[in-house]
Order: C-alpha cells, then sequence, then structure tokens
C-alpha cells in the first residue's frame, strides 16, 4: 500500500481530546495510515498537535494551514494530490502541494498537467500574472503541439481567458482562432466564434484598427469588428455590413460560419419617428441638461454623417421642460403629443415618481437611477445614470482580487461623499473586509496633511517621539511613523482636490500604499504638469476619457466641470442605448462600447463596466 491509499479518507479529527469516539477514530486512522506509510511519516502524525486536523483528502494540517507531510512525498505523489484539492474548490492547499513539486523531476506528460494545474488554480483566484507567467514556461509551450486533441483544447481555452483577462486581446483571439481549428461540429466552431466576438467587442476602437496585427484570420475578425462598431447606433445596417465584409474575405472562417450577432433575421432598431427628452432646463440644472442635450446631439449627427446603404431615419426631437411641473404631467403630454420614446428625467426623486406610477406606455431611458438595488421593475422602464455604486463595486472587487483587505476610504464630505463611504463600508465589510479609516472632508479644506494625520496615526507616533525626547534625550532623532495596518487606500474626489490628497499621503510616509480612484479624478483633459502629483493612482475610468477607445473622440467643451463633461459622455450613451434596447435584451452576453463603459442591460437597469487606468508622469494610460 502507498501514501495515495488515505486521500479518501472520509474522516475529520477537529480534536483529539473531544471525547472517546474521537479518540477511537484517531487511534484507528492513525493504526491504518501505520500499515501504509514510511516509518518517518508516521512519526510525524503521532506527534501532531491536537490542534491539528485531518480533513477530507487525508492530509495533515496545523492551524496554519501549511501541510505537514508532503516534503516525504514523490513529486509524482504531490501532483496527483494537488489535482485531488483543485478538482474539490480547495486552490490555495493545490498550490501549496505544487510548490512542493520539482517540475524538473516530472515527465513531459505529468509536466505539462502541473503546468495547466497551476494556471487554472491562479486563474480561478484572478491571478493572472501568475497564471500568464506559468503558461510561458518555453518547456510547456513546445510540448503543447505533442498534446492530444482534448488537452490542447483545454489549453487553449486556458490560455485565451488568461490572455484575455491581462488585456492580450490579440493573443486571446489567436489562441481562440487556434481552438477553432481543432473543432469538428458547426455548433462548436459557432460558439468559438461567439467567444472572439465576445473578446472584440469589449476592444478598444483603436486596436480593432491595428494595422500590423499578424495573420488573415485576426486581421479579418478586427477588421468585421471595426466596421460593425463604427455603425452601432445604425442596427440595421449590421447585415449589410457581413454581407460587405464576406466579399473582402473570402475563405475566412467567420465568413462560413459568423458569430451568433450576425445570425439574426433582423436587427431590431428601436426608430422611433419622435423622441421626447425631458430634462430640467432652469437654474441649478440648466448646465448639467444643456451638458446632456449637446452630448447627445453630438451622437445624433455623428449617426447621421455614417455613410450606410440602409436608410437611417433618424427621429425628430422634442425638448420637455421638468423645471417647474410635475414628472407625472410632463410625461403624459408627450404621451399625448405623440411621442415614440421617451429619454428622461433627470432629477433622482422624478425616476422615482415615474416608477411610482407604475408600468409606462412607451419605452422610457432614465438619465439617473435608483440606488435601491431591490426597485420594482417597471415595464418599458430602463434606468440608466452614472451611478458611483456601479464604480465602487468595481473598486472593491479590484482591491480584493490584488488581496487588499485593510481599508483607508478619503471621500468628500457631502451627501454624496456620504453615501458612498456608507455603501462602500457596507459592501467591503459584508466580503470580510476592514474599513480601518474613514475620512470624510469639508470641500474648503486645502491642506489635507492636518486631516490625514490622524487616521493615518502620524500624531500617536509624534507625541511618542516627544515623550522620548523629553524623558530620554531631547538630542535624539525622531522620525514619525504612519500605521501599518492600511494596504489600500480608496479615494472619492475631482482632479482639485484629489491632486492635494494624494501628495499629502506620500508626505505623511503612505507613498508605498495604492491608491484607487473613481472616474470622477479625471475629465479627458490631458494636463501633465497638474496630474504629475496623481502619478501611481489607479481610477476607473470612462472609456471616452482614454485616447484611441472610441472610433470619434467626444469634444466637450474644456471649461466645464469634470462632472458636466461626464454627463455630455451619458447624453452621448443615451442615444446609443435608444438605438439598441431590443438588441441588449437580445444578447444580455455581449455590450455595447459606449463612451461611459462598456453597457449592458440587468434587470430593467444599465450597467456599466469601466475600463481602468493609471497616472504615470502625469499622463492617463490605460491598464488592465
Amino acid at each position: 500500500m502507498g501514501v495515495a491509499t488515505i486521500v479518501n479518507t472520509p474522516v475529520r479529527l477537529e480534536s483529539m481530546k473531544k471525547n472517546t469516539l474521537s479518540l477511537f477514530v484517531v487511534v484507528t486512522i492513525l493504526a491504518f495510515i501505520g500499515g501504509c506509510a514510511p516509518t518517518s511519516s508516521l512519526q510525524k502524525l503521532k506527534n501532531t498537535p491536537d490542534s491539528a486536523i485531518i480533513d477530507d483528502a487525508g492530509l495533515v494540517y496545523q492551524k496554519d494551514s501549511v501541510l505537514l507531510d508532503i516534503a516525504q512525498w514523490s513529486d509524482k505523489q504531490n501532483l496527483s494530490q494537488a489535482e485531488v484539492f483543485s478538482a474539490a474548490g480547495q486552490l490555495e492547499s493545490s498550490n501549496k502541494v505544487l510548490d512542493n513539486i520539482n517540475p524538473e523531476n516530472l515527465n513531459n506528460r505529468r509536466f505539462v498537467t502541473f503546468t495547466l494545474l497551476a494556471a487554472r488554480n491562479y486563474s480561478a483566484q484572478f491571478k493572472m500574472q501568475l497564471a500568464a507567467e506559468k503558461l510561458d514556461n518555453p518547456r510547456f509551450k513546445s510540448l503543447i503541439g505533442r498534446q492530444g486533441t482534448e488537452l490542447k483544447q483545454k489549453i487553449l481555452n486556458t490560455q485565451a481567458d488568461v490572455a484575455f483577462a491581462n488585456g492580450n486581446y490579440y493573443q486571446a483571439i489567436e489562441n481562440l482562432i487556434a481552438l477553432g481549428r481543432l473543432a469538428k461540429r458547426k455548433s462548436h466552431i459557432r460558439n468559438i466564434h461567439d467567444k472572439i466576438w465576445a473578446v472584440t467587442v469589449r476592444m478598444p476602437y483603436q486596436q480593432l484598427k491595428q494595422k500590423n496585427a499578424k495573420g488573415f484570420v485576426l486581421n479579418g475578425w478586427l477588421d468585421l469588428s471595426a466596421n460593425s462598431r463604427l455603425f452601432q447606433t445604425h442596427p440595421d445596417e449590421q447585415s449589410y455590413i457581413l454581407s460587405q465584409w464576406r466579399r473582402s474575405w473570402k475563405g475566412h472562417p467567420a465568413s462560413k460560419v459568423p458569430p451568433t450577432f450576425f445570425g439574426r433575421s433582423t436587427f431590431w432598431n428601436s426608430n422611433p419617428d419622435q423622441i421626447a427628452l425631458l430634462l430640467p432646463l432652469q437654474d441649478d440644472y440648466y448646465t448639467p441638461s444643456q451638458s446632456i442635450i449637446q452630448g447627445f446631439m453630438s451622437a445624433y449627427y455623428q449617426t447621421m454623417n455614417l455613410e450606410g446603404k440602409k436608410s437611417l431615419n433618424l427621429p425628430e426631437l422634442r425638448l420637455y421642460d421638468t423645471s417647474n411641473r410635475t414628472i407625472s404631467d410632463v410625461y403624459n403630454q408627450a404621451v399625448d403629443d405623440g411621442m415614440e420614446m421617451v429619454i428622461g428625467p433627470l432629477r433622482q426623486s422624478e425616476v422615482k415618481d415615474l416608477i411610482l406610477t407604475g408600468d409606462l406606455p412607451l419605452p422610457t431611458l432614465t438619465l439617473n437611477r435608483l440606488e435601491n438595488e431591490q426597485a420594482t421593475k417597471i415595464e418599458n422602464l430602463f434606468q440608466f445614470g452614472l451611478s458611483t455604486l456601479d464604480e465602487l463595486k468595481q473598486i472593491a472587487d479590484r482591491g480584493w482580487i490584488k488581496g487588499h483587505r485593510n481599508i483607508l476610504m478619503i471621500a468628500p464630505e457631502n451627501s454624496w461623499g456620504k453615501r458612498s463611504s456608507e455603501f462602500f463600508k457596507q459592501h467591503w465589510t459584508s466580503r470580510g473586509g476592514d474599513l480601518t479609516a474613514d475620512v470624510l472632508y469639508p470641500l474648503s479644506v486645502n491642506d489635507f496633511t492636518k486631516l490625514l494625520k490622524k487616521p493615518l496615526h502620524i500624531d500617536l507616533s509624534e507625541n511618542r517621539g516627544l515623550a522620548i525626547k523629553r524623558f530620554i534625550n531631547s538630542r535624539v532623532n525622531y522620525t514619525a511613523r504612519r500605521r501599518q495596518d492600511i494596504d489600500l487606500v480608496v479615494m472619492l474626489g475631482y482632479p482639485l482636490k484629489a491632486r492635494q490628497i494624494k501628495p499629502a499621503l506620500d508626505f505623511l510616509y503612505a507613498s508605498d500604499v495604492p491608491v484607487i480612484a473613481s472616474s470622477h479624478i479625471y475629465n479627458g483633459v490631458n494636463q501633465v504638469g497638474l496630474d504629475r502629483d496623481l502619478s501611481g493612482v489607479e481610477f476607473s475610468s470612462m472609456p471616452w476619457t482614454l485616447s484611441g477607445q472610441l472610433p470619434i473622440d467626444l469634444q466637450p467643451d474644456n471649461q466645464l466641470h469634470t462632472a458636466y463633461r461626464h454627463l455630455y459622455a451619458l447624453g452621448h450613451d443615451s442615444f446609443l442605448i435608444a438605438r439598441n434596447l431590443n438588441n441588449l435584451e437580445l444578447s444580455k452576453s455581449l455590450p455595447l462600447f459606449g463612451s461611459t463603459g462598456l453597457l449592458s442591460l440587468k434587470e430593467g437597469a444599465i450597467t456599466r463596466e469601466q475600463k481602468w487606468a493609471k497616472f504615470e508622469r502625469g499622463k492617463a494610460i490605460e491598464i488592465y
């Protein structure tokens, strides 16, 4: 008998002191192992402390989860055990076993298994860079071609997923192209082509237009996706785009088996003849509403200038002022006037009032969202807006995946900042994280060093230094230190305040703590001199603010406040969504590439998946 015999022992020992039954179980297991394991392993088990447990796979752990007996196993046995752990979802345990394997001792077959298992473990843990490093091993890459079809498919799928997660879109597509060549059935080929299309619809437009991409098949996919993206606001043109593309790309796999996206008999364009815009046009809401209107009209005229084969049939627009009337009155007037679609209202209170009226007679795209995720689903109502809560969830996900657990939250002391801070605290702690410190700053503050000293415990450190000088030696040189339990700063604020917060953190000995900010930190205007102080800060970014993301860059007034420039992009996307409402419902897995993010429709709300960027030497650079 060998050690592998004990792997499936279905016994868990919680304590050797619980009762007679537990003691009997322990003795039985030890006796069984004694007949199967080497003497050294048996001796180790006999010396296992009471706090150790034997899990379902029969391995022994201490409280710190360090495996006790794998060092004496062969690499072959460790690899088998690592597979057992991985299949059971115990990825950390699987990784620890893999770490004890010397890959040079493995034959080629086991080395491929070892590498693929490690990569898939890391991928499941969202440690994509580590997964990529495993897959990039020269020995592993040289062995892929020798594997059977089924294993090749697993490898190519894993390579594609990891490459995509790391932002290496070209490599992901090439892996999927190779996977498609292995497929025999048309349904399997279409599934792979759908996966390729799902990659391309998330790529920046500039990358789709890349001229030096290698390979006929890859270039064909990029060309098809670029043409499709250009006509996002003209869905009726998509079928014609495919037919024209086929003429230039005869023999391309997608010409024979196009993605499901093109497989519909018709593309539904909402195509209303009359659209009503419901906005407050007076007082404090004048500038925000004008920003939205200008963004909407920019998308309208860009679509008008498209040279398509199908008739555009762009709608007529009518503007309704909601400043001094109830939203119900304005909405009913739009219905009576023969409008076929409504875009608005803007104010959150108006959205709430509209929901209270019940099902709506016209497709209605609001320009704000209720923060209550349990809001009742209303027929014909689609909520859209620049929800900070969507961003905070994405910030939390990114921070968690990177291994951060203890956060310092910095937000403005206004209603928006307080709501955001409270939401993030609840969301973060529900995952098991800790909001170690929470700072709300007045908008009037200009010196953040005073405000941040206390949450960083610099004041306590300085007091200790003074005490040392007072009671021990007044000539002692003492440098204050910050608290060491904070591993991430989450920062909310517009550029002016953010440029003051980051230098204050650096001055207070926290320059080594990562900082993640919301999209409010950047307005798309390249200001290298001013933004140099933000170097190193990561932030969730609206695509329109980054170069090369859209077919045509948005051009809101540079003098507008950051919030209004983002509202311009909101108006631009509202036109895009209005033209694609039904397509969003039909293609739930495929987003629209919008100005404010990748747009998807979920339970009556438009959600935004944003890009990620980082300030480097004052410039905003896309990251993954």
